[in-house]
């Protein structure tokens, strides 16, 4: 599923008042991969979970870094899907950092049992 947003979102990108658009599919791009994560580490309830939840978990299941990253890349796309009258809409170059930020993560690397 993610394979099917990111060629939609990257085609929105240099399209006028899009930007909040391509920033709600990066974040369900990215939502769909932690579910697909979680299905590979054999915990198919964890998808139930809210996303804040499966994020703090994946520190168990993969890097920390990666982990850290990906709670990052998450929070500022869920910061930009937000309106607020008060607040700019993302940028393109933010879009695009955000869009080789969340490729550079995929597919997220399950860490191997101790």
């Amino acid at each position: 599923m993610t394979g099917d947003l990111l060629p939609v979102a990257v085609g929105l990108l240099n399209k006028p008042g899009q930007t909040r658009t391509v920033a709600f599919l990066l974040r369900l791009a990215l939502e769909h991969e932690v579910d697909a994560f979680w299905l590979r580490a054999a915990l198919p309830t964890l998808p139930r979970a809210p996303m804040r939840t499966q994020l703090l978990c994946l520190t168990a299941y993969t890097a920390p870094s990666t982990a850290a990253r990906l709670h990052s890349l998450w929070s500022q796309l869920s910061q930009a899907c937000h309106y607020h009258s008060y607040e700019l809409s993302p940028t393109v170059h933010e879009l695009h950092h955000w869009h080789h930020e969340l490729l550079s993560l995929l597919p997220l690397p399950l860490k191997p049992p101790p």
